[in-house]
């Protein structure tokens, strides 16, 4: 039935004490909404389904007077509020999740990989990246969560590896979310960036016999070198805690990232007499 908002009033809510279901004679705790009438329904408006009719709790002599009506809400509802004097606990009040994404730890990063978790409200396509908290408690349907709600998931996320591999294998996860629990529209969620915190490897034991590099101040670099986060290419055989230098490619020197034949350095790299490694001072990064 429809009612104009003026005759509406939502997002209302009860922590328990003042009605029951006109179903089932069980008491009802959450949201709720008053049309002018002076009749409420569950659902913070119409529009947020089930609309279940509230009743509200008789007083004891009324319900004195109605066998049938006392017998049937006894074990839900009298024991607890009416009839036990010592009732002195009020129901929590229920949070609603909050977006506060898991971000990877540096263990995580050492690992390659790491759980994200996401929920889904139950009518809507709406979705939500959570903390591992509230995950668990979604699943374990704890009162203190409006659990009925919203449906959780986790996703493992992939870090590591080549940046090809780690983006097919998180969208694979994601679609698989979307398909199984009938997710729709889960994967959009993501606007492609199935790299997000990507962790590039160093590349390192690298060589270069000149023509490829120059360091800061345009002299000739002959000698080992790696690439950091797979971008960079410094001077040294492994990337350090201290300063060393950044080496700048020459225009000839088109920087990609090394297959694996050419990475593996000769046993005894020939090194021009004279040359040495050249490399000049200045600032490091």
């Amino acid at each position: 039935m429809y009612y104009p908002k003026s005759q509406i009033k939502t997002n209302l809510s009860t922590n328990g004490g003042e009605f029951i279901l006109s179903t089932t004679n069980q008491e009802y705790i959450g949201n709720y909404y008053k049309i002018s009438s002076g009749k409420r329904y569950t659902g913070t408006s119409p529009s947020n389904p089930p609309n279940i009719l509230l009743n509200e709790i008789p007083p004891l002599t009324q319900i004195s007077h109605d066998p049938q009506f006392q017998e049937s809400i006894q074990q839900n509802l009298i024991q607890s509020f009416l009839i036990t004097p010592n009732y002195t606990k009020t129901p929590p009040d229920r949070f609603i999740p909050l977006f506060n994404p898991t971000l990877p730890t540096d263990q995580d990063k050492q690992n390659g990989q790491f759980n994200r978790y996401f929920c889904k409200k139950t009518n809507e396509l709406k979705y939500l990246e959570i903390d591992k908290e509230t995950y668990t408690k979604l699943q374990a349907k704890d009162p203190q969560i409006a659990w009925d709600l919203y449906e959780p998931a986790s996703l493992l996320w992939v870090i590591k590896g080549t940046q090809e591999n780690v983006f097919n294998t998180n969208k694979s996860s994601v679609f698989k979310i979307e398909q199984n629990q009938r997710w729709n529209g889960f994967s959009q969620h993501f606007k492609e960036n199935y790299s997000k915190y990507y962790q590039s490897q160093d590349i390192n034991d690298l060589y270069t016999s000149g023509g490829e590099f120059t360091t800061k101040n345009g002299q000739n670099y002959i000698g080992f070198y790696h690439i950091h986060n797979g971008i960079t290419p410094m001077v040294g055989k492994t990337h350090i805690n201290t300063p060393h230098d950044v080496l700048l490619p020459t225009k000839k020197t088109q920087l990609m990232p090394p297959t694996t034949s050419s990475m593996m350095l000769p046993t005894s790299p020939t090194i021009p007499s004279g040359g040495g490694s050249s490399m000049g001072g200045g600032g490091s990064y």
